[in-house]
């Protein structure tokens, strides 16, 4: 992973969270995601980083065991787009997840159900994993395998808590634990 790279993804996740925030994502057949009132601003976390990168460089195009990343929730993905480079890679690894929202839709509660958990072809976990109201570090790392990129990122605390919300909705920023920033909508993190 280089700087670029790290910067690509950090930007690409707090942008499509503060497009949530303020409420112009949309939502599947639901029109438009409610607001958020609490939706943090991610920040780049090389632990989360190194564990990612052990994920990733298995190449083994599935979910790594959760026992292998203590702390962590874990979205990955394979790019065949072998012609992109790292940060290109990156964003394009980020807005496959995120388009999970407009493509299945959540429910207008934003709730996580045990539906969605189980759930093999609407699938909005990954977009729940960006999504969670309080994942406040992300880590990830791209390997570049045998006619693919091997794309992981690292969540944590984690989120997709069956019976919970993937944030509160309401005002963008009336319920952040500390400062706002006013430009993304998004909460700074304590």
């Amino acid at each position: 992973m280089n700087p670029s790279t790290r910067k690509a993804f950090l930007l690409t996740h707090n942008r499509l969270r503060s497009r949530l925030a303020r409420g112009i994502e949309p939502n599947g057949n639901f029109g438009m995601a409610p607001q958020a009132a609490n939706m943090l601003k991610m920040k780049y976390d090389c632990n989360a980083e190194a564990s990612a990168m052990v994920a990733s460089r298995t190449c083994s195009q599935k979910l790594s065991p959760p026992e292998t990343r203590p702390g962590y929730k874990e979205n990955f993905i394979t790019i065949h787009k072998t012609y992109l480079d790292l940060p290109q890679t990156a964003r394009h690894a980020s807005e496959r997840w995120w388009k999970q929202l407009s493509k299945f839709g959540a429910n207008r509660q934003m709730r996580f159900t045990q539906a969605m958990r189980t759930e093999q072809t609407r699938i909005i976990r990954n977009w729940g994993k960006m999504a969670w109201h309080n994942n406040a570090r992300l880590g990830c790392a791209i390997t570049r395998c045998s006619g693919f990129s091997f794309v992981v990122c690292h969540y944590a605390p984690g989120g997709n808590n069956i019976g919970e919300n993937f944030y509160t909705i309401g005002a963008p920023c009336s319920m952040c634990p500390g400062t706002c920033d006013n430009t993304t909508m998004l909460c700074e993190s304590p």
